[in-house]
């Protein structure tokens, strides 16, 4: 009988995170952190770590100074329980450091996102780099500068070209503006999919050292990490790149959305 309960709760909570991700894709974030609350205390630690950290961001997306309120202390809580090594611990960090900007907390913003930077690997460097602009953009005398951007600033610069949106600090009853998409017509090549980050890890390492930079975009609603580098203002400039830089490897040429 304790066996057929726990399978239950199980299929209970997957049923719950497969709607809460279905929510998120969809841009229904205050609909998807509810989903996610309700899942997330019935997986074990590593899915339960995960599970929390996408309802964070979905508090984050909600852009309502109440719920990235929430999110502060969950946030944290994960950062308490997650190793400098681990290579979550990077993300985790550069989370707060938005959450931090959104709350206009100046000092902790920069502590945060110096965090990330000691502990983030070059994949993520993209990530960083356009974070340093936001923080630097707020806060100028706050301890980050356009150097400290630098070092983190990727060898391809038009890898800083993914879809992203500005932080900036809420105040009540506000809401962070849309996200601002990059520009049309632009083109990534994707080398590969996988379920497990190190995995994908590996490939950007690998493609690292042929002189090629890759960066990682997690797809939250089919639980893959997709491996791509870009972007090409032409499908036949990433063509092109494709086949001299990465041929013979299998890739597939895209449009941003």
């Amino acid at each position: 009988m304790r066996f057929i309960l726990l399978l239950a709760v199980v299929a209970f909570a997957n049923d719950m995170y497969s709607q809460a991700q279905k929510l998120y894709s969809q841009g229904n974030f205050e609909a998807a952190a509810k989903s996610y609350a309700e899942a997330c205390p019935k997986f074990e630690e590593k899915e339960r770590k995960i599970c929390l950290f996408n309802e964070v961001k979905a508090l984050m997306e909600s852009n309502r100074l109440d719920a990235v309120r929430t999110a502060e202390p969950k946030l944290l809580l994960l950062i308490s329980q997650t190793e400098p090594a681990d290579s979550l611990f990077a993300e985790l960090s550069a989370t707060d450091a938005k959450v931090q900007v959104m709350l206009n907390q100046p000092v902790r913003a920069v502590r945060s996102w110096n965090a990330a930077q000691s502990s983030a690997n070059t994949a993520y460097f993209p990530e960083l780099f356009v974070l340093c602009g936001d923080i630097v953009a707020a806060y100028p005398n706050n301890g980050l500068t356009v150097e400290n951007c630098n070092r983190v600033k990727p060898a391809d610069t038009t890898m800083i070209s993914l879809q992203r949106k500005k932080v900036v600090a809420l105040r009540e009853g506000s809401v962070a503006p849309v996200a601002q998409s990059a520009p049309a017509g632009k083109w990534y090549i994707q080398l590969g999919a996988f379920g497990s980050k190190e995995n994908a890890d590996r490939m950007v390492a690998e493609y690292k050292g042929r002189g090629v930079e890759l960066y990682i975009v997690e797809l939250t609603d089919r639980k893959l990490f997709a491996v791509r580098t870009g972007f090409f203002s032409t499908q036949h400039d990433a063509r092109i790149y494709a086949e001299q830089k990465i041929a013979p490897a299998q890739y597939q040429v895209s449009a941003s959305q």
